[in-house]
């Protein structure tokens, strides 16, 4: 029961960094970073078109996978919580 919680909380965690990703690119590349691997040089860089769709099919993906797992994993929790119930 606790490390279905503890893995809860960690897909929660998870959502969070995935909805924060692009901003921290942002914030990297703003503060003379490389946008994590992104762009080496900023005054020379040169992003392919289909670099950003690709990222956020990526990042979309990623969100409701872990939304259908989180989903699954409340479902049983409940299930388990039910059972346990002495009426």
């Amino acid at each position: 029961m606790f490390l279905l919680r503890l893995v809860v909380f960690l897909i929660l965690v998870s959502l969070v960094v995935i909805l924060a990703y692009p901003l921290l690119i942002i914030f990297n590349l703003s503060n003379g970073g490389d946008g994590f691997g992104l762009c080496n040089d900023l005054i020379a860089c040169e992003i392919p078109f289909i670099e950003g769709p690709r990222i956020l099919i990526i990042l979309i993906i990623t969100f409701f996978f872990l939304v259908a797992v989180l989903r699954i994993i409340m479902k049983y929790l409940n299930n388990i919580n039910k059972e346990e119930t002495i009426l």
